[in-house]
């Protein structure tokens, strides 16, 4: 199993050798395995990285995520499909039909809901969100994903706050984070041998991972408590704050059986749930429970 979430801060030349990454900068030359990345982050915008390198990142698995000027991932680069059954799976896929998919996003918006609730209640007793959830109908076509969104946002952050407001550093956390969450989702989407374009709710012709958009939902409350506990407005977004964030994916959630599992390990679950739904395995996909503080 890889743990290490490598950063690029400078100016540096990636290249591949023997299995290994090799980094080399002003400040180091070393080289790191390839077996124990699990995810490269390179923000420094000057910094050169072989093709050789990428493809065999791709071949390991590992996610690249290149990071723009306004400190938000741009881009993700990740293995093409790998799995033995690829075209089997994918043509499972897109014949479940909508009523199925309408139903099984009905339990996602659940999550969510249920998940942004628990965030609320561990700021401030309330229960409106909670009161939401037995609104949810299938496909959520009263739109509670939205209604409890608004509500939510503003509570936990104050009734000034917009998500569409650039300069507050609370959404370029949040964007990151969720950014980072993506990624993941990304990876396994595609090592289960998942089309990514084809999502159960999200279904923009401009979007290449409208699958990863739907399955994220429930874990965007990960993101959103560690914001709400560590940034402010008017915060510099600062490198620790960003390696915080990507150390969400190995904090603990509660699985629907009961037992403690990483975000990661949530991550991975859902989405290889997703596939046996699609393939007629099983009815539902595994979801989670937020660990209560």
């Amino acid at each position: 199993m890889s743990f290490k979430q490598i950063f690029i801060k400078h100016k540096s030349y990636l290249s591949y050798k023997n299995n290994s990454m090799s980094v080399k900068n002003e400040f180091t030359d070393t080289t790191v395995c390839l077996d124990d990345i699990d995810m490269l982050i390179v923000e420094n915008q000057q910094t050169t990285i072989t093709a050789a390198l990428l493809s065999n990142m791709a071949k390991a698995n590992i996610s690249v995520i290149f990071v723009d000027d306004k400190y938000l991932p741009s881009a993700i680069c990740t293995g093409l499909y790998k799995n033995s059954r690829t075209s089997k799976i994918q043509k499972a896929q897109l014949s479940v039909k909508k009523p199925r998919l309408n139903r099984l996003w009905k339990e996602v918006v659940i999550s969510k809901v249920l998940n942004q609730g628990d965030v609320l209640n561990m700021i401030v007793e309330d229960d409106y969100l909670y009161a939401l959830i037995k609104r949810v109908t299938s496909g959520d076509k009263g739109h509670i994903e939205a209604v409890a969104a608004a509500y939510y946002f503003k509570k936990i952050f104050g009734r000034t706050f917009t998500r569409g407001d650039a300069l507050d550093t609370r959404n370029i956390a949040l964007n990151y984070g969720y950014s980072v969450i993506r990624s993941s989702i990304i990876r396994y989407i595609i090592a289960y041998g998942l089309n990514p374009s084809f999502g159960m709710w999200h279904s923009s012709e401009l979007n290449a991972f409208n699958l990863a958009d739907d399955l994220i939902e429930p874990f965007r409350p990960i993101v959103d408590l560690y914001v709400v506990g560590n940034v402010h407005k008017e915060s510099k977004f600062t490198s620790d704050m960003k390696f915080d964030l990507v150390k969400l994916l190995y904090t603990k959630v509660i699985s629907i059986d009961g037992k403690r599992v990483i975000v990661n390990d949530a991550v991975k679950n859902i989405v290889s749930s997703y596939q046996s739904y699609c393939l007629g395995k099983r009815d539902d996909i595994e979801l989670f429970f937020l660990e209560k503080k």
